[in-house]
């Protein structure tokens, strides 16, 4: 009945009193707390009214995932059986986050467009500690790799590409510092290989191509990934050993906040340009009436920004021994096979040296602040309708939507 008041109130807890935040890393049991948090935001993801629910539920995932300790109680298994259609895997936490997030990708509302690369600096602020991913993980992980690097996302904005550059880092924090036990990822990377080769050959003739060939004569894009919510992420680099070697903060933007929750629905004032809305996404990067057009300071971008080496040597490695296992089985093998295979395989002096961990830690700033205002004074308007004691249309902190009656 309170789930949104307690994540407020988990929310400050976390915010005001670092004390708090250490005791429920080495004292309890985090992954009871990030288990609702997961089934909320899946059961959420779909409903515009309950955007707000998940942006907050992101909020305490992100500033969670910047401890090390965290991503080492998320290696606990997985046991419990949640009442949602949650797809059925044998794994850890870890696991769970990763396919929640990959849900509310490839299956949310639109409006979580502006969230897509906090749900993946989550995920690759735990990368480093994973020890084990399962096969549902590994596949939806690189089917996002996939889904980002199509045209339709690649192309629609000059900082589309920050999605697979965050991708990249995950897969290459599992292989340099988790390697063994996690022969399920390697497997899924082999299986989408032309994928990697196809970023990796991208020129500036082949990307003026696709990029024609999906707008053609359309002068608009459909949607924007590159949206503003970098300021609200610092970057932390950090040893094998979790000792903070640098610290650097990002300013590609600030994320606001968006509607609240319930079906009354309230989200901030519209002329609040950094609110989250549909315009924000339209707007973040490409001019307006234009679709993006690939540059050769845009493919020097990308090629500079994408960490494909430590891929592109496993599968130089990897392909040769799994094609010739295949060979020799004429072709029909299974896939539990392959999987023994790669388990038994080295990669030590085969890949690059180890990059140091990077930590992407939350940030707070003054347009995070007003949405956790507005969020938190839209619940207590929302939790005192049966006797309403505020003037919906007097309120100027957020506006107040009626749904209408279905009967």
């Amino acid at each position: 009945e309170c789930f949104q008041e307690l994540l407020v109130l988990l929310w400050k807890m976390l915010e005001e009193n670092p004390m708090f935040m250490n005791h429920i890393l080495t004292q309890c049991d985090v992954n009871e707390i990030i288990v609702p948090i997961c089934y909320l935001m899946y059961q959420s993801r779909r409903d515009p009214a309950q955007i707000g629910l998940v942006h907050i539920c992101n909020f305490v995932l992100l500033k969670l995932s910047g401890e090390r300790s965290f991503g080492v109680n998320l290696n606990k298994p997985f046991n419990t059986r949640l009442p949602c259609d949650l797809p059925l895997f044998s794994g850890s936490h870890a696991d769970l986050i990763a396919i929640t997030l990959h849900k509310l990708v490839v299956n949310g509302a639109y409006k979580l467009v502006p969230l897509y690369s906090c749900f993946i600096t989550i995920i690759c602020n735990i990368s480093p500690y994973w020890r084990s991913m399962s096969l549902v993980a590994a596949v939806k992980l690189v089917n996002l790799f996939e889904l980002f690097s199509s045209p339709k996302f690649l192309y629609s904005g000059d900082n589309a590409h920050r999605h697979l550059a965050l991708l990249l880092e995950v897969f290459n924090n599992v292989i340099q510092y988790q390697y063994t036990g996690n022969q399920h990822l390697v497997y899924a990377i082999v299986r989408r290989k032309d994928s990697f080769g196809r970023l990796a050959s991208l020129t500036l003739h082949k990307a003026i191509a696709q990029c024609n060939k999906l707008y053609g004569d359309h002068q608009t894009v459909q949607f924007d990934a590159d949206t503003e919510e970098a300021k609200m992420v610092s970057t932390v680099t950090v040893d094998d050993q979790g000792n903070v070697l640098k610290k650097k903060r990002q300013e590609d933007g600030s994320l606001a906040g968006s509607e609240s929750s319930n079906h009354q629905s309230v989200h901030t004032d519209g002329e609040d340009r950094n609110t989250i809305d549909d315009s924000s996404v339209d707007n973040a990067s490409s001019a307006s009436g234009d679709h993006f057009v690939p540059t050769e300071e845009w493919i020097a971008e990308l090629k500079a920004t994408l960490p494909l080496e430590t891929v592109t040597r496993l599968l130089e490695h990897i392909v040769p021994v799994v094609d010739e296992l295949c060979l020799r089985k004429n072709g029909v093998v299974d896939e539990v096979e392959i999987l023994e295979v790669l388990k038994d395989v080295t990669m030590v002096g085969l890949l690059p040296v180890p990059h140091a961990i990077v930590i992407r830690k939350y940030q707070p700033n003054q347009y995070t602040a007003l949405w956790f205002t507005a969020f938190m004074w839209g619940v207590i308007f929302l939790r005192n309708q049966s006797l309403p004691i505020f003037d919906g249309q007097a309120i100027e902190l957020f506006q107040v939507s009626v749904a209408p009656n279905e009967d």
